[in-house]
């Protein structure tokens, strides 16, 4: 599996930008390769200086409560305190991982298409993926979206 350089560069250059808000976003009834994707990829942001929040559309399994970091992730369904909705509203760039279309994000959808100013980057190994993303990282050949996310990091 090859990375596409160009894309790769387009994500380096946004990435140079100082301290971005970003959004981390998962699917709807997230499994161990959403929340752990969007969790390491959150620590690798953090790393370089940017204001990440993980957020996810339901409550992942209770068997994923021991993965550092995750008493971090925003929950939409039960966030009384409007912390997803305000950091959607505010983000500069919109990840979008394990999943391939906005539609995956159910009562998260609206929300998300509220943002129309921020970055939209797809990073998920699922056939088909929707349009209206700004940079793709999207192979089905790849075992998961955690491994795309090590490949990133790694490029």
């Amino acid at each position: 599996m090859e990375l596409s350089h160009k894309q790769i560069e387009s994500l380096k250059e946004m990435l140079a930008q100082p301290r971005l808000r970003i959004v981390i976003l998962s699917h709807t009834n997230p499994d161990g390769d959403a929340v752990g994707s969007s969790l390491a990829w959150a620590e690798v942001l953090r790393a370089r200086g940017h204001e990440v929040t993980c957020v996810v559309p339901n409550k992942y399994p209770y068997f994923l409560d021991w993965m550092p970091g995750i008493e971090e992730v925003v929950v939409f369904k039960t966030d009384t305190e409007g912390r997803a909705v305000k950091a959607i509203a505010e983000a500069d760039v919109l990840f979008c991982l394990d999943f391939n279309a906005v539609s995956r994000l159910e009562i998260l959808s609206e929300t998300i298409q509220g943002n129309t100013t921020a970055r939209r980057v797809l990073i998920d190994h699922h056939l088909q993926p929707d349009e209206g993303f700004d940079i793709v990282f999207s192979h089905p050949e790849s075992s998961s979206t955690c491994f795309l996310v090590y490949c990133l990091v790694e490029a």
